[in-house]
């Protein structure tokens, strides 16, 4: 992207607002990006470590704390004509106006290897990106003719699901997830979507897929010349260890086994500590509505717990045990907007666990 500035040769004006507006730069210095933590611990807490802190220049480390700055524009030459005049006096005459061409400044993430981390805390991350400046190395397998492309890096110790969308944006969006050397990801579970340049009949991405714990990136850029700035929302929930089923809008009866050990606690009551199995969707610009899930009438082999994840709301967590006997139900709101949502059927204790039916009304 290059902005071009007329100057005189007798002086220079530079409107720095207006160069701030369309470069997404300050005419002051460089912007900062936050970077990522590692969450630990049960699931009320595990995406609560947060080591990272605002600011520009700094660089993140592998395990938290710290952020990548970006540079602001450089100094700008500018050259003059000097009038001169002889001793009986003289005019002094403007030079023709010149145009001069002004390169927007490469974002520090530009390459994979230099992604800019994200802080994982226990609400989602808006991320201010901008792919103004930036070349194209990684091609999208959702897009083949991307072009600029900039590089965020995240990082998780247990099993997640983690989500993304640019909705807001005013260009041809396409994100897409990567390993941690930058090899884009191929699919994760079913209905997945680990790359996607048009999502909810716009032109923004949204994107969702199965983590494993590790160190993992996530890539913004444009279908052909597309570039700009864009607000990517980032949301994660901790996925349940067993199988992972895509929930179907409606009423619907779900069953399955649960088996091995748990990746979710709920501590307190319900303290959750057997195996999950989990059953999700994502929202494009819903209206939201009430979820409601019961074993009370099909019943589990075992004390359930129903858990709810929904990242974008107040409690991103909520449990229930115990509303019926040993069997529970649970109902949550759903908020309107776009986002992950994610029901799991845990146990009880650590030996809770077996064959179960839940019945299901999704908005």
């Amino acid at each position: 992207m290059r902005f071009v500035r007329s100057a005189k040769w007798c002086c220079l004006t530079v409107a720095c607002g207006a160069w701030a507006a369309v470069a997404t730069m300050s005419c002051g210095g460089g912007g900062g990006a936050t970077d990522a933590g590692i969450p630990a611990g049960d699931a009320n807490t595990d995406a609560n470590t947060k080591d990272g802190t605002s600011g520009g220049g700094k660089e993140g480390g592998s395990t938290g704390g710290g952020e990548a700055g970006a540079d602001g524009p450089g100094a700008v030459d500018s050259s003059s004509a000097e009038a001169s005049s002889d001793a009986g006096g003289g005019s002094t005459n403007d030079a023709p106006m010149a145009d001069v061409a002004i390169d927007a400044p490469a974002p520090s993430n530009d390459l994979p290897a230099n992604a800019t981390p994200i802080t994982i805390g226990s609400t989602p991350v808006d991320i201010a990106a901008t792919t103004l400046g930036a070349k194209h190395d990684v091609d999208a397998p959702c897009a083949s003719n991307a072009g600029a492309d900039v590089f965020y890096a995240f990082t998780f110790s247990k099993r997640v699901l983690v989500y993304a969308d640019t909705f807001g944006a005013n260009w041809d969006t396409v994100l897409y997830f990567l390993t941690s050397d930058g090899t884009p990801v191929s699919t994760t579970t079913t209905g997945d979507a680990v790359c996607n340049d048009g999502a909810c009949g716009t032109q923004q991405s949204q994107i969702v897929a199965l983590f494993e714990p590790g160190k993992y990136l996530l890539g913004l850029s444009g279908r052909g010349n597309a570039e700009g700035t864009a607000t990517i929302h980032f949301q994660w929930a901790i996925a349940g260890s067993g199988t992972m089923t895509p929930l179907p809008k409606g009423t619907s009866v779900q069953s399955g086994t649960t088996s091995g050990s748990g990746n979710i606690s709920c501590g307190g009551q319900c303290l959750g500590a057997g195996p999950e199995n989990s059953y999700w969707w994502t929202d494009c610009s819903s209206d939201g509505g009430t979820l409601s899930a019961s074993t009370c009438d099909g019943g589990a082999a075992f004390d359930p717990v129903l858990e709810v994840e929904i990242p974008s709301a107040s409690s991103p967590l909520t449990c229930a045990c115990e509303s019926c006997g040993l069997q529970t139900a649970t109902s949550a709101t759903i908020p309107a907007g776009s986002g992950l949502r994610v029901l799991s059927i845990d146990g009880e204790d650590g030996t809770d666990k077996g064959a179960y039916m839940v019945s299901v009304q999704r908005p």
